[in-house]
């Protein structure tokens, strides 16, 4: 064999060679891998521990100030407003006068009274006299008596018109409405001013019909707190509770009185708190609650996530009542969202 065909065969050889310990290598790489297997990540949380807090178990509500009394003032006789001494936020003493209406119709009207009365008062005493003698009839004295009478009833009439032309505050009180003014026509038909008393205050709260039973119940041992956004606030007391639910609305009415009504003035928003049962109980802020109502703790393991469908058994706008047997827990108060039951968990922290 020639050299030539010697050197081609040897690479061919060598190549094989090559190829075959790569394929060795390859072989034992893959075979000697290990299986990966998945590990789950572990959630970090913070826990906290149920305390014992005083639960005020109530409603709130919103609603509007009113007067408890809001009188018109309305002239019992008309005419045009000569006077009017009043505006809105004014105080007015019971009897005061606010307003004075044309006079001089009135006035004549007592003056014709008063004259028919005098001409009448003349005559009978001559048909009196005359009667005395025999001169005239005991019916023509008791005809003139008659209308003796009428015209004094017509004066006493026309006087007590000429006293309503002088308007005056039927109540004490403060001045919300002045509508009228000097040159104006008063009438029956439109209120010269309207009062109210602003140390007597109240609210009517509209409450939904599944707290009917529980607030009848409590009934005087109701505790209300009114306050305005930003403003003053002030307890305030039972006037009366409807015997009723509206079926329009759902809802039964709640009278209360201020019991504090410096700072606040009728059509004021108020937010209004209504509690009927103060107790102490084991609680938990209302963060650590989800949205079905569920908790979670941590297990007695303390690494994974215990799922629990807690009865809540009082709360208010801060925190809620569990049972008392969950005492000395580690409930999961952040990082709570997404989990499942029986997760890995990892405790970094405790609130307190």
């Amino acid at each position: 064999m020639d050299k030539k065909k010697r050197n081609s065969i040897l690479r061919y050889i060598i190549l094989l060679v090559i190829f075959a310990a790569v394929a060795a290598a390859l072989y034992v790489f893959f075979n000697a891998e290990k299986a990966t297997v998945y590990e789950p990540p572990v959630s970090p949380v913070e826990t906290i521990k149920p305390e014992y807090h005083t639960i005020n178990e109530g409603i709130e509500l919103t609603g509007y100030i009113e007067a408890e009394a809001m009188i018109p003032v309305v002239p019992f006789v008309g005419g045009t407003v000569e006077e009017y001494m009043i505006k809105a936020g004014d105080r007015v003493e019971k009897g005061e006068t606010i307003a004075v209406i044309d006079r001089r119709p009135y006035e004549l009207q007592k003056e014709m009274a008063e004259a028919q009365v005098k001409g009448l008062e003349a005559a009978f005493a001559r048909v009196d006299a005359l009667a005395s003698s025999g001169g005239a009839t005991a019916q023509d004295r008791d005809s003139l008596s008659a209308q003796l009478d009428a015209a004094r009833a017509q004066l006493e009439a026309a006087e007590l018109q000429l006293s309503y032309a002088t308007v005056t505050a039927p109540v004490s009180g403060t001045v919300i409405q002045a509508p009228s003014a000097v040159g104006s026509i008063g009438s029956s038909e439109m209120p010269l001013a309207v009062i109210a008393d602003l140390d007597s205050l109240i609210v009517n709260l509209k409450v939904g019909e599944r707290y009917f039973q529980t607030v009848m119940a409590a009934g005087e041992d109701l505790s209300f707190v009114i306050s305005a956004p930003d403003g003053p606030s002030s307890t305030a007391e039972v006037v009366s509770i409807a015997p009723y639910v509206d079926p329009t609305s759902k809802t039964f009415l709640v009278r209360v009185r201020l019991s504090d009504p410096e700072g606040f003035v009728p059509g004021m928003f108020i937010r209004a708190s209504i509690v009927w049962k103060t107790e102490e109980y084991l609680t938990l802020p209302i963060s650590v609650r989800r949205l079905d109502g569920s908790v979670y703790a941590v297990s007695e393991s303390g690494d994974t996530a215990e799922y629990i469908a807690a009865e809540t058994l009082a709360e208010d706008t801060e925190r809620f009542a569990i049972d008392p047997s969950y005492e000395g827990r580690d409930f999961i108060s952040r990082g709570q969202t997404g989990l499942l039951p029986g997760e890995k968990v990892r405790v970094v922290g405790e609130e307190r």
